[in-house]
């Protein structure tokens, strides 16, 4: 049988979960989510009753240091499958050898989780750059992202100082999650929970699609088009949300 152990889900509430599981000494076959585990034949579900999380997360805290926190983090919102399981092996190399872990590369679970918190932070960059928003008739500015990892809350956090006196919504149009920012902070709220918002465009924001539109036809030069370098600086998943490829999705 493989032992999984749940947590509810969010970052406080893995670290809390890994932290008992050090304390108490438990091995672990496997680490999910509650809401995004699917059980399999051999998995026997292990749900660890914590008394005392805020302590646990400070005692955590504690032991890491600030760049190992930070990478951590950074991968606890990849989208890869067995992150719970990197990052718990990695911590227990971390305990081990401390800082000097990040030289050692051949540890699979340490190179693992340099590479994923590097993926991740990319991503959040590149989208930084590329998030467009449009007015909308309820005077907030909306944008959508359709990213491979969870970094809507690291986009968030940028456009809150980027921003801070606009309204302003991102959408995940993967995950269904939308970051809502009123010039006072930031909330996250599910489809369901975002009906009463007018998310429509205004007249002036159409035309002004219209024109955008109209600009980059007639700029182009279609015997000069080059589909392949035009994915090289922007890749195709990044189309859906660009007005100007609109008819190349």
């Amino acid at each position: 049988m493989n032992n999984v152990y749940l947590y509810e889900g969010g970052f406080f509430s893995f670290l809390s979960l890994l932290c008992e599981l050090i304390k108490t000494k438990k091995n672990p076959d496997d680490i999910k989510e509650i809401n995004c585990y699917q059980k399999r034949l051999f998995d026997q579900e292990i749900y660890l009753l914590i008394k005392n999380e805020r302590e646990n997360i400070e005692q955590i805290c504690k032991r890491l240091d600030r760049v190992s926190t930070y990478m951590i983090y950074n991968v606890f919102l990849s989208n890869h499958e067995e992150k719970e399981m990197i990052i718990y092996r990695f911590f227990l190399s971390y305990l081990k050898y401390g800082n000097k872990v990040f030289c050692m590369r051949r540890i699979d679970d340490v190179n693992n989780l340099i590479i994923l918190s590097k993926r991740v932070r990319r991503e959040a960059h590149k989208l930084k750059g590329f998030l467009r928003f449009q007015k909308m008739k309820n005077d907030f500015y909306y944008g959508e992202i359709s990213p491979d990892n969870n970094v809507i809350g690291i986009l968030a956090d940028h456009f809150k100082k980027r921003l801070a006196e606009d309204n302003w919504i991102i959408k995940d149009t993967v995950r269904e999650i939308y970051a809502i920012y009123d010039k006072k902070e930031v909330l996250y709220l599910t489809k369901e929970e975002v009906i009463s918002l007018n998310i429509e465009k205004t007249e002036e924001e159409k035309e002004i699609e219209d024109l955008w539109k109209s600009f980059h036809k007639t700029i182009a030069i279609s015997s000069r088009e080059n589909r392949r370098c035009q994915q090289n600086f922007m890749p195709k998943k990044y189309w859906k949300n660009m007005l100007e490829m609109e008819n190349e999705k």
